[in-house]
């Protein structure tokens, strides 16, 4: 029976979460309005918010980690597009993969502000929002190390490393694409994508070197 409760609690926490995502999306933070909003568009008793979530800085950083995780499975389900192409081409074709991915687009920086404003507004909350943003971190590491192994690369920096790298660099160019007027779905046009992101990549890694057996046994 306790199990199923709490499955039946992160089932609802999901619901919540995806509901959230979009709501927050357009900005005005987490207010009551939108706490009732995504309630009952989540199938969930206003009351029962605060069970699930004691505090609004919870619910950004619960949609937040929804957003990194959906990121990579949408990264993994694209690993098939690059396998086979030579060692350039699958650089770039990995570099297009992951803006698909989308793991930065307009919403989640006016929610990752918004959180981040709420921080600086109460620096008692930053180990929260610190401990968030390392677990958002973990998600998309294990994601780009396995991003690495389906180039036929191995990595000469530790993931987590490159993946604070990816992220922070793409993020700012995003940013600067759409202030630029840039059509946010066309991002992976960018020179960011195209040129940049492929030259990261590239330097971050090497190519494994295989031996042949006859090589080997010689």
């Amino acid at each position: 029976m306790e199990n199923k409760t709490e499955s039946q609690r992160d089932g609802a926490r999901r619901r919540l979460t995806l509901a959230g995502r979009i709501a927050l999306a357009g900005g005005g933070g987490v207010t009551p309005q939108l706490i009732a909003d995504v309630c009952d568009q989540a199938g969930i008793h206003p009351r029962s918010f605060r069970t699930l979530y004691a505090t609004d800085d919870a619910f950004l950083d619960a949609v937040q980690e929804t957003l990194a995780v959906e990121c990579a499975e949408r990264l993994r389900s694209s690993f098939g597009a690059i396998a086979g192409l030579e060692d350039v081409q699958m650089l770039q074709a990995a570099a297009v993969a992951l803006a698909r991915s989308r793991p930065i687009d307009r919403g989640a920086v006016i929610i990752r502000s918004e959180r981040r404003l709420r921080a600086l507004r109460s620096p008692n909350d930053a180990n929260a929002l610190l401990a968030a943003e390392h677990r958002q971190l973990d998600a998309l590491s294990a994601v780009v190390a396995e991003l690495i192994g389906q180039l036929n690369r191995d990595a000469l920096w530790p993931t987590s490393l490159a993946a604070r790298i990816i992220i922070e660099t793409y993020e700012r160019s995003f940013e600067a694409w759409v202030f630029g007027g840039g059509d946010e779905r066309d991002f992976h046009t960018s020179s960011y994508v195209t040129r940049t992101l492929p030259t990261l990549l590239s330097r971050m890694t090497t190519p494994i070197v295989r031996t042949s057996l006859v090589g080997a046994a010689a």
